[in-house]
């Protein structure tokens, strides 16, 4: 039996919607509007993942390091957890919502639209799809992966055009996506480097 909508993640009704509306399948609209004009080429919402593209993919591994009994995890909850992508991939998405916020319209996303990304909805740090909390002297965007056996973290400048994002696949993956992330802030000379990357 389907849960009821009172139960349901919003990402999961967001998910319905967009399906209702467009007449198509989940994974379509996201190649169709998202995944195609951005030129994210190594990434699907495909549930379970199709047989060409499984040699490319990471195994799941446990916080011990041990590969999982399954490969990974099939949800048919595309929204919230489908996404199979690569850091430039996932990079690709993030230089398209920086350079809608310095009021450039790009191929997916409009000024008004990464504004509403990256503006807190209600309580706490979370906006669209993404949280913003300021650090040092800037503001920053980031969105945490968690998964079954993977785990990631992506953090951006809101304005300044940088970032990082960092991908695991072990359910043990993220201080070693915080470590890398920290590193690279300092590397580079992030505004940050008072604060610690989040936990």
């Amino acid at each position: 039996m389907p849960p009821t909508l009172g139960l349901m993640p919003p990402t999961l009704i967001m998910q319905l919607a967009m399906m209702d509306t467009l007449g198509k399948p989940f994974t379509d609209i996201m190649q169709d509007y998202v995944l195609a004009p951005l030129g994210m080429v190594d990434s699907t919402y495909e549930q379970p993942l199709p047989a060409a593209r499984e040699a490319r993919a990471a195994r799941a591994h446990s916080a011990q390091g041990k590969a999982m009994g399954a490969r990974w995890h099939v949800y048919p909850e595309q929204a919230a957890a489908g996404l199979w992508t690569t850091p430039s991939d996932l990079a690709r998405f993030t230089i398209e919502m920086q350079r809608a916020l310095r009021a450039s319209a790009g191929r997916v996303l409009s000024p008004a639209m990464a504004r509403e990304m990256v503006t807190p909805v209600g309580v706490g740090p979370f906006a669209v799809g993404l949280m913003v909390d300021r650090r040092g002297e800037g503001w920053y965007v980031r969105h945490d992966g968690s998964n079954w056996g993977f785990r990631s973290g992506l953090v951006a400048h809101v304005r300044k055009g940088y970032g990082v994002i960092v991908m695991t696949n072990s359910d043990g993956g993220s201080p070693v996506v915080n470590e890398i992330a920290a590193r690279v802030a300092a590397a580079y000379g992030w505004d940050s480097l008072d604060k610690p990357f989040p936990r």
